[in-house]
């Protein structure tokens, strides 16, 4: 009998506790809302840059060399020397030249006495025009002549023709040296430009009116330069077309051969939409996300990135002006959480 009341109280106790259990389990559990910063999301118009590498090379670059052949008989400059306008860079030898002055100074002289005796006599009526108009001929001949070697013998001694720093001396003294040969470059560094190469995809993206933006590697300096030049054929191996950027270079502290980056500013204006770079979540699915406010809602929406602007990422797709973005979103913050703003 008591074991049988016994059994009947532990029975009633487990039902009423569980009972009581369920009841807890019921209970409904507290929403959390979360209180949050946000930011409304304003596109902006701007224009997509190219950046190249490139290389600086001296506007006023003059490689000197005779008009006429010889034997070199000095070099008056070293390599890194200033040089001003009409200073002596070099000497050919004088005597080839000096004697075939001599020479065709003879023959014009002659030929000048003989004219002015026989002007006299066809004047006169006394020589026959033919005879006269040889003897014309002849003194022209010889003028020329003259002029020729007189002009080559003038050309035997080598000027700078413009203010500079002397570059490669490219011969030495004592050879022979044909006319064109370089001899030395002379380089005017007051201004520079900076030579790239532009991809054949981008070259009509380029609008040549606007100013150009290079950063000189060696220096640090940012410059603004305005296009020169853009060459109308591109290169064989590497197909792309050189750009010149023109540059000032009043301190002379830019030299030819300095790298350089170059941004240059497409010409088409798009619409943009930034938004700051640690607002991008990176999840386990390796998928970008941002959050965003929609009546007291966070949404967390998937978002395709482009091009990094500072410390602003562009988004190019899931993301659009007047979207209202969450600036602080808590770590516990889901898709759907209640939010205050």
């Amino acid at each position: 009998m008591r074991t049988q009341s016994l059994l009947r109280s532990i029975f009633i106790l487990s039902i009423l506790s569980s009972l009581f259990g369920c009841k807890e389990e019921q209970k409904p559990k507290k929403e959390v809302t979360y209180s949050v910063k946000t930011q409304k999301i304003n596109s902006i118009t701007t224009q997509d840059e190219i950046d190249l590498l490139g290389e600086l090379k001296s506007e006023g670059k003059h490689e000197l060399s005779f008009l006429v052949d010889g034997k070199l008989i000095k070099v008056y400059v070293k390599e890194g020397q200033n040089i001003k306008k009409g200073q002596k860079i070099a000497q050919l030898d004088r005597s080839d030249y000096q004697q075939a002055l001599e020479i065709y100074q003879a023959k014009l002289d002659e030929a000048n006495d003989q004219l002015s005796r026989l002007t006299k006599m066809y004047n006169a009526g006394s020589l026959a025009e033919a005879d006269y108009q040889k003897i014309v001929s002849l003194q022209k001949q010889a003028e020329s002549g003259y002029n020729l070697y007189r002009n080559k013998l003038k050309y035997t001694t080598l000027y700078s023709p413009v203010n500079g720093k002397a570059g490669r001396i490219w011969v030495r003294s004592g050879g022979g040296i044909s006319q064109g040969e370089p001899i030395v470059s002379v380089i005017d560094n007051s201004s520079v430009y900076a030579s790239v190469g532009v991809p054949e995809n981008k070259i009509n993206l380029i609008d040549d009116q606007h100013k150009v933006n290079v950063k000189v590697e060696a220096t640090g300096e940012l410059l603004e330069g305005t296009i020169n030049k853009i060459y109308p054929s591109a290169s064989k191996l590497t197909r792309s077309f050189t750009l010149d950027i023109l540059l000032n270079n009043p301190s002379k502290e830019l030299r030819e051969g300095m790298l350089c980056t170059v941004h240059i500013k497409e010409k088409e204006v798009i619409e943009m939409v930034q938004v700051p770079m640690e607002l991008v979540v990176h999840d386990i699915d390796g998928l970008d996300y941002v959050y965003l406010a929609r009546k007291n809602i966070a949404y967390k929406q998937r978002v395709i990135t482009g091009k990094i602007f500072g410390n602003n990422i562009q988004i190019t797709k899931g993301v659009y002006n007047n979207d209202i973005i969450i600036t602080n979103p808590p770590l516990k913050l889901m898709d759907g959480s209640k939010i205050t703003y």
